[in-house]
């Protein structure tokens, strides 16, 4: 992982590269103290939109460490749907 590009919510907007050199992004929400441990948030077919950083944000509130990948970056990057779309 790199550094943060944005702030938003508890989380920050961060890039992550792959194995095969390609970057996507990711929201990381970071517990207020040491993490009890780590969780991946895998995105619904709308991308990692509020609802998906809320629910990384509920876990970095319970202690834990929460990372959602962006995977539709490979494809389109900010993909970021509504629930009425």
């Amino acid at each position: 992982m790199t550094g943060p590009l944005d702030i938003g919510g508890m989380g920050q907007t961060i890039s992550l590269t792959a194995s095969d050199g390609v970057t996507f992004s990711a929201y990381r929400a970071d517990p207020s103290g040491p993490p009890k441990g780590g969780v991946v948030v895998v995105q619904e077919i709308f991308g990692v939109n509020d609802h998906i950083r809320s629910v990384a944000d509920g876990y970095a509130a319970d202690g834990y460490l929460a990372v959602a990948p962006a995977l539709f970056d490979r494809v389109r990057g900010g993909v970021e749907l509504g629930y009425d779309a």
